[in-house]
């Protein structure tokens, strides 16, 4: 028993004497070791025109419109029934402020305008150019306002808007429109109405909108 505390104490006074001259840890310098960051980075989209964007604007989407003209026969007879003429339309975005995108996004988009910064919602200035055939045979301007509405996830399933332009056909006219969208606005269909002008009294259109 004598040995084996005798050993006991050997190896304890071993141990802190060990402890005693052993080297302490250098110190930690936190000016050096990094923070971590709990700042959020998310991507700013910054859209510009390209030769691509310029492509897809050259694409028109088809129309019909539909109307009365008056017209007198040989005879006397006044014909004044329902016309249909095939037209072609061109759109452009001057400026657009979205109400829909993430505050971190910038709201503002000019001629460049990305479908989901549209689509979620928001109010543009638009410039339509239009060729109509038929009975009315003419090219028309309508300078618009426009509001886009989302329906469903945000408006990349479906999006409506309502709008209303001005154009000069014999005298300055107002029309209105209404339009529902799918596939991220990607095709869409677009009735517009101008109560005052009998030729162009409704147009159908089939939009398809790239940028």
């Amino acid at each position: 028993m004598r040995r084996i505390a005798l050993s006991a104490a050997i190896v304890a006074a071993t141990a802190t004497a060990t402890t005693a001259h052993a080297d302490p840890p250098p110190p930690l310098d936190v000016h050096r070791a990094p923070t971590p960051s709990d700042e959020i980075q998310t991507h700013q989209p910054q859209p510009f025109p390209s030769f691509t964007w310029l492509a897809m604007q050259l694409l028109p989407s088809p129309e019909l419109a539909f109307g009365k003209t008056k017209q007198i026969s040989a005879d006397g007879h006044v014909d004044d029934s329902i016309r249909t003429a095939f037209g072609l339309r061109w759109q452009l975005t001057p400026v657009l402020w979205s109400f829909g995108v993430h505050r971190s996004q910038p709201r503002w988009r000019f001629f460049v305008v990305d479908p989901f910064a549209r689509h979620s919602g928001s109010i543009e200035l638009s410039t339509s150019f239009e060729y109509i055939g038929g009975h009315f045979d003419g090219l028309i301007a309508r300078p618009g306002l426009r509001v886009y509405l989302p329906v469903l996830e945000k408006g990349e399933r479906l999006s409506t808007s309502l709008g209303t332009s001005v154009y000069a056909a014999d005298g300055l006219r107002v029309a209105y429109d209404v339009g529902a969208y799918i596939l991220n606005g990607f095709l869409g269909v677009q009735v517009t109405v101008a109560p005052r002008h009998a030729p162009l009294a409704t147009i159908a259109t089939l939009r398809l909108r790239y940028f």
